[in-house]
């Protein structure tokens, strides 16, 4: 079921196509979905790409199937980029729906008086990420970010988490709407019987691959066929350093990184992988750990809230602590001996439990509740 009527749908984010990323993906299948069920769809974005060039800035003016982009200037930290200009692109919208929080949810909050749109938040874990700053983020957190929430009319939180943590500063028209998930792009391409782990995702602080890898070194002390592939973007963390940490694991010839992988890249790897393991420290929803499912991947995943609740939706997987590199062998020791779910089992469960559609229909939902 789509909307009551056709509406115009202004989807602001700092990140957007051509990025990469969990939020990226969320709000492109979102937009998706919404301009074919008969909705103007418009995104609103900055002009160049976090850790990419600063200077290649990109076209203003752009379209990806059909969905209006515009890119506008910023300035300042990409951890609070400063971008007034997002204001002339809101014109016509009958809802204005902001996916993180950060300054573009900070501003349209405080503009309301200006542009007076229907404003709708989908949290994407907000600011707490990492331990950065922590302290200060829980003081902003209490105090500016409550004081913007006033101006949201509905709130989509992304994971159990987050619907907790904002539900203590704006319990109105606040839901728990998780990120659907693509389960298409690499549906049932592992194959089990190869001794591969593979992570895909940012390259970046939180995801913990510093301690994957001397796990990794002792689930390969148990068995050496063991290979690890970590793809993607450099996001703080970079090649050479995990090439390095590698290497003083031991573990340097059993390791490959590649940088920047387009699907079909990751898709390939796939198909001579067997587990999708992550150590991440946080997690707003772990989209990847869901792709990686749909592929039939063995997940391995940090014991963290959004990864345990993952593992307890889907009844498949395993739950370590990657700061325990012990934990390693005790799982390559098991790997021989662990149960896989049916195949057409485990893709009609993600199906009905991540497909986009119910999602899709719980954000229409939200939109009736804040237009109220």
């Amino acid at each position: 079921m789509s909307a009551d009527r056709s509406l115009s749908i202004v989807h602001v984010v700092r990140q957007f196509h051509p990025g990469i990323g969990g939020m990226e993906e969320c709000v492109l299948q979102l937009a998706r979905y919404q301009q074919r069920d008969g909705h103007g769809v418009r995104v609103v974005t900055l002009d160049t790409i976090f850790d990419d060039d600063a200077t290649a800035k990109l076209p203003h003016h752009d379209a990806i199937d059909g969905i209006e982009i515009r890119r506008v200037g910023w300035k300042g930290s990409k951890r609070y980029p400063v971008a007034p200009a997002v204001l002339r692109h809101l014109n016509g919208a009958d809802i204005v729906h902001v996916h993180g929080v950060d300054f573009l949810f900070d501003y349209l909050a405080l503009t309301k008086p200006i542009h007076g749109r229907t404003l709708v938040l989908s949290t994407h874990g907000g600011f707490f990420h990492t331990q950065f700053a922590g302290k200060m983020k829980l003081r902003y957190f209490s105090t500016v970010t409550r004081t913007a929430m006033r101006a949201y009319a509905g709130t989509g939180a992304s994971s159990t988490q987050d619907y907790d943590r904002f539900q203590q500063i704006r319990p109105r028209n606040l839901r728990l709407i998780e990120n659907g998930v693509s389960l298409d792009k690499f549906r049932g391409l592992a194959d089990p019987s190869a001794l591969t782990m593979l992570y895909f995702g940012r390259l970046a602080p939180n995801k913990g691959l510093f301690e994957l890898l001397p796990w990794f070194a002792q689930a390969r002390s148990i068995e050496p066929a063991w290979r690890l592939v970590i793809a993607g973007k450099p996001m703080g963390v970079e090649a050479s350093e995990l090439r390095d940490r590698a290497a003083v694991a031991g573990v340097a010839d059993a390791v490959e990184v590649v940088v920047t992988p387009t699907d079909a890249e990751i898709a390939d790897i796939v198909r001579r992988s067997s587990v999708y393991v992550s150590a991440s420290s946080y997690e707003g929803f772990g989209l990847a750990a869901i792709e990686g499912a749909s592929a039939h991947l063995y997940p391995v995943l940090n014991a963290i809230p959004a990864f345990e609740r993952t593992i307890e939706t889907m009844g498949f997987g395993r739950i370590v602590d990657f700061t325990d590199p012990a934990s390693g062998a005790a799982f390559a020791r098991d790997w021989p001996t662990i149960d896989r779910p049916d195949p057409g089992a485990l893709d009609t469960l993600l199906d009905a439990r991540f497909g986009w559609r119910g999602h899709v229909d719980a954000f229409y939902d939200l939109y009736r509740a804040a237009a109220k």
